[in-house]
């Protein structure tokens, strides 16, 4: 069955139509063909995992919680200088990589005396659990674990790497607590180095606390005495300072030798000025660089900014205005035009006189801003003095006593840390606790024997339906009546079922097909070659065929058996049968009735002798076998005696049916075809290529010439068997037809 799943999901209702809706029928009979090849693989699978889980040593697995406490309210006020644990989301999953650290590890390792345990221990015998993860496990060393691990002797290392494959830690969803998973062959193992494993994170904490402290306390006492030696050095220095220039204050605002404030004032005015020379010297600047590339000095800013020259240019576009409408009215010498023209020149004149006017200007106030700026920069000079040794004294003064007053408040906070950082260390509180410590499995976590059968159960299956389906997928031929029709459009007149020798026993003798439709009419034999007749005779109502040609795609496919068939069951109707050897090369039928050595239809063709000499009258059936050999037998079949041969039966019998070579090795069949009303295509059942097939009848759709394809040699213990009353047909009838 090639693709009898797929097919199911489009199926045709008894109305014609199309449904979705799937045939359960199809799948039925799918399933009742291959479910030898599904059982099968599923016990082989299921099988196989029972074998694979008594191979595997089973493991068991502890859990056990621990709680980090978030940050709890600090007793010693916002100046703690030891490390907290900071529980955002990221340290905490960070805590999961300390708990599987090597150094936490080995704390458990040497404890629990893991080296010389037998599972965990360095001489660890390899099962098949071990041996399969170690497959898909990392092939480091066991000396190379951590590059931090410093020299730790390779058993211990050996011990650390097993145990962490063992151990699990997970957080759980978005809380504080952490759980810890120990998987060992032994329960009570597995409890104990649970338990142990959390017990080291909780002391690991502690310990990082006081190592904290002590480093702390330490680094302090030392900082302390550096910061009091400088805050000595730095008062002492300011104190000398003063002393050696006079300078006696009780605060912070000491008297210099000028006025703080006259020079703050000055420094303001002069910082004006320089902004003011330099905006004025930019302006200057860049109407000297316009005359300088003769560029147009109306464009520059404070010209188009002029009210003068705003007002002169109106005045311009006026006289110009003017100046148009007398050029369209007068000639050039005009008077009008004239005193326009004169007018129009004296305002342009104005507009470059302001214009010179403005730049004159420019200059001027460039020039008063540079000297107003010398003369505070000479004013503030004077007051400094040339050599600046009064500000330079109030410099190193001020410099002098920002740095004592630095000293001064490093050296007080660091003394109240110190304070603070002396009191904690006396003060332990666990940043993690215990809250649910391991209990000892009552089952297995590996292998789950139930679950793991269960999914080899379903995984047979499923690999036996997709064997199944692979074999009817690889199945060229067809497998049912329908397929033929819905792949090739062609109908199928009856499927013939497969005889074998008990089946065709009458009487103690065995009968062949042919004589079998005689001795047994009621047969299902019988009643598939009636159903071919019935559908030949369907095939042109209004024109009933007479001579049938019955052909194939290769040889051995039934064909001969089929014509013969025909032959026999339209003699058992009562009409007159003719049943011609069309096959030359091959003359089944000829041998059938032991007449290959008579003379027969070459014979008659090639005038050799008359027809009366050339046929065999056995019972009422007629027969004209092939004769003699032929070097060119389509030649003879296409001749014009051929022809009249057939013509001249059609008036002497009722029916003709002609048994032709297959289509595939010689043209026989084709020729033939041309003297046939109906052409019967037999198929053999699983054996005949789809492909071969549709090639070779689609010469005769095209001829108008097919009644029908016949599916030959049917297992019909394997075959599809669709419909709804297929089950009920086979055991009803089956009984009637033996009789």
């Amino acid at each position: 069955m090639h693709g009898q799943i797929s097919k199911a999901l489009m199926q045709v209702n008894t109305d014609g139509g199309e449904s979705d809706a799937i045939d359960l029928r199809q799948l039925q009979d799918f399933f009742w063909r291959r479910w030898k090849v599904v059982v099968a693989t599923a016990i082989v699978v299921m099988a196989v995992a029972f074998l694979a889980l008594l191979m595997v040593t089973p493991r068991f697995t502890a859990t056990a919680q621990i709680l980090l406490e978030p940050r709890k309210e600090k007793i010693f006020g916002a100046e703690q200088i030891l490390p907290e644990l900071n529980l955002e989301t990221s340290n905490v999953d960070s805590q999961v990589s300390v708990i599987q650290s090597i150094n936490l590890l080995r704390r458990v390792v040497e404890k629990e005396k893991l080296t010389l345990d037998k599972e965990f221990g360095q001489s660890q015998k390899l099962g098949l659990f071990g041996f399969l993860t170690g497959l898909f496990s990392s092939s480091e060393p066991a000396g190379k674990v951590d590059p931090q691990a410093g020299e730790i002797p390779p058993d211990v290392l050996a011990s650390i790497k097993r145990l962490r494959e063992a151990l699990d830690v997970q957080r759980v969803n978005r809380t504080f607590v952490l759980s810890i998973s120990v998987t060992s062959e032994d329960p009570v193992k597995a409890v104990r180095l649970t338990n142990a494993v959390a017990d080291a994170f909780v002391v690991d904490r502690l310990d990082a606390r006081y190592d904290a402290a002590k480093r702390a306390s330490s680094w302090l006492a030392e900082r302390m005495e550096s910061l009091r030696e400088t805050l000595r050095l730095s008062e002492e220095a300011v104190a000398d300072f003063r002393k050696a220039h006079n300078l006696v204050t009780t605060n912070a605002d000491a008297k210099v030798t000028i006025s703080e404030q006259q020079l703050s004032e000055l420094n303001g005015k002069l910082i004006a000025a320089r902004a003011e020379t330099a905006e004025k010297r930019a302006k200057y600047e860049q109407v000297a660089q316009v005359m300088q590339k003769g560029g147009n000095l109306q464009a520059i800013p404070d010209v188009v900014r002029s009210t003068v020259i705003a007002e002169l240019r109106k005045q311009q576009a006026e006289v110009a205005r003017k100046e148009a409408d007398l050029i369209a009215r007068y000639d050039v010498q005009h008077p009008s035009l004239i005193n326009t023209r004169s007018e129009k020149r004296d305002i342009e004149r104005s507009i470059a006189a302001e214009v010179q006017r403005i730049l004159v200007n420019l200059k001027n106030d460039f020039e008063v801003a540079k000297s107003r700026e010398e003369s505070l920069d000479v004013s503030l000079k004077q007051i400094t003095g040339e050599t600046g040794i009064d500000g330079g004294v109030g410099v190193r003064l001020r410099e002098l006593e920002r740095i004592n007053a630095a000293n001064k408040t490093l050296f007080e906070n660091f003394l109240s840390r110190a304070k603070i950082t002396q009191e904690q260390s006396t003060f332990e509180e666990n940043e993690a606790r215990v809250i649910s410590p391991a209990i000892k499995p009552n089952a297995p976590s590996f292998p789950k024997k139930g679950l793991v059968l269960a999914l080899a159960g379903v995984v047979g299956l499923l690999i036996g339906i997709g064997g199944a389906v692979a074999l009817d997928m690889l199945n060229s031929g067809f497998l049912s009546s329908r397929e033929i029709e819905e792949k090739l459009g062609t109908p199928v007149l009856a499927s013939l079922p497969l005889l074998s020798a008990k089946d065709r026993e009458v009487d103690g003798k065995v009968l062949e097909p042919a004589r079998y439709v005689v001795a047994k009419p009621l047969s299902r034999y019988a009643e598939s070659i009636r159903n071919i007749r019935v559908g030949i005779q369907m095939a042109d109502v209004d024109n009933p065929a007479k001579v049938i040609l019955v052909t194939s795609s290769f040889p051995s496919e039934g064909k001969s058996t089929l014509a013969q068939s025909l032959a026999w069951s339209a003699v058992k109707a009562g009409m007159r049968v003719m049943l011609i050897d069309g096959d030359l090369r091959h003359p089944s039928i000829s041998k059938q009735f032991g007449a290959e050595a008579k003379p027969g239809l070459v014979d008659f063709l090639t005038s050799a002798v008359p027809l009366e000499q050339a046929v065999i009258r056995l019972d009422d059936l007629t027969i004209l076998p092939a004769g003699s050999k032929s070097q060119n037998p389509p030649d003879l079949l296409g001749s014009e005696r051929m022809r009249q041969l057939i013509e001249k039966l059609r008036e002497l019998f009722d029916y003709i049916v002609v048994d032709s070579p297959p289509v595939g090795p010689v043209i026989d069949a084709k020729v033939l075809a041309s003297l046939a009303d109906k052409v019967v295509f037999s198929v053999r059942w699983r054996m005949t290529p789809r492909e071969t097939v549709a090639e070779h009848i689609q010469y005769f759709m095209q001829q108008h010439k097919l009644a029908g394809a016949a599916l030959s040699l049917v297992d019909e213990s394997q075959a599809p068997r669709y419909g709804a009353y297929s089950q009920y047909y086979g055991h009803y009838y089956k009984k009637y037809y033996q009789n």
